[in-house]
């Protein structure tokens, strides 16, 4: 195992891996998100994930607890998991549930700027001209899809309002992955840990998740839809491939390669899968518009982080 680990592509395999699981997870979502509250997937995926993880754990023998950090460092999971895998991820469906699966994928786009912000902001990082022009076109590819002229009937608010939101769930999502870097530098080559680290941050998800499905008035009636087995079976489905496969592979990615910015690029490949999978089967209609945006973006993002 040591020699895969070593291998420069490993990090990298992982990170495709995990953008290529991830976009199968979004469409699976997105066609149950039509008849199952938002609140509830991410309720849901995320305690799903937490069993499967249990079990895998118990099969291959990971401990259940990990008490090689510094209490620094669990600090750090847990606030990350609160931002990332809690008001991130509930954000992301509710947005995902409103404007469509292609359009959260060229939002998310905006990531890897986020990121360089951040690291601006907390680590003193300055950007360079080159960096700067793609955070630039980045921000042009996303205004474009903002104000284009829809054609699949959605109201100009809704889409405005779900992009404003995705942006949102991106900013948090990447600052719990800033936050957690520093701790996933400390078990680097030791899979097993980093996947502890990826359970380990779920749980404040699952606590937040719940709680805010639990402050919904209509609790009650929103579960009645999982008494259908078809979308019960998706919500699984999705869960093991995103929140499991998907979060794992990216973790461990994230976790290989040695420039952050590398893992930020390859995980928005997910962008191309996206886009491919909601075309073919939710039917969502791929522009020319959109077909530019995503080309704008991509060249951002590759300006951005090389």
């Amino acid at each position: 195992m040591a020699p895969i680990i070593d291998s420069d592509y490993f990090g990298v395999a992982a990170a495709l891996s995990a953008a290529i699981f991830w976009s199968i997870a979004v469409v699976i979502f997105k066609s149950a998100s039509d008849e199952i509250s938002p609140f509830l997937i991410a309720a849901l995926k995320n305690t799903i994930a937490s069993v499967c993880f249990f079990v895998l754990f118990l099969l291959i023998d990971i401990p259940i607890w990990y008490d090689g950090f510094e209490t620094l460092d669990y600090v750090r999971i847990l606030i990350s998991g609160i931002l990332g895998m809690g008001l991130a991820d509930i954000i992301f469906l509710y947005a995902l549930s409103k404007i469509g699966a292609n359009r959260i994928a060229l939002v998310n786009c905006f990531e890897p700027v986020v990121i360089y912000v951040l690291s601006y902001i907390f680590l003193s990082t300055v950007l360079n001209n080159q960096q700067i022009f793609g955070f630039i076109i980045v921000i042009i590819s996303i205004l474009i899809i903002n104000y284009e002229n829809d054609i699949d009937g959605l109201n100009s608010s809704i889409k405005r309002r779900g992009i404003a939101l995705q942006l949102l769930a991106v900013i948090l999502s990447s600052i719990g992955i800033v936050l957690i870097k520093p701790v996933l530098l400390k078990v680097e080559n030791n899979i097993m840990i980093q996947l502890w680290v990826t359970a380990f941050r779920l749980l404040p998800g699952i606590f937040v998740a719940w709680t805010i499905f639990m402050f919904q008035k209509n609790k009650m009636i929103l579960l009645k839809p999982l008494k259908q087995s078809r979308l019960l079976k998706k919500i699984i489905i999705g869960s093991g491939l995103g929140t499991f496969v998907a979060l794992s592979f990216w973790i461990i990615g994230y976790a290989n390669i040695e420039h952050p910015p590398i893992a930020s690029i390859l995980g928005q490949t997910s962008v191309i899968f996206i886009i491919l999978l909601s075309w073919i089967f939710l039917k969502e209609k791929i522009t020319l518009i959109r077909l530019i945006s995503m080309l704008f973006a991509s060249i951002g993002v590759c300006l951005t982080i090389l």
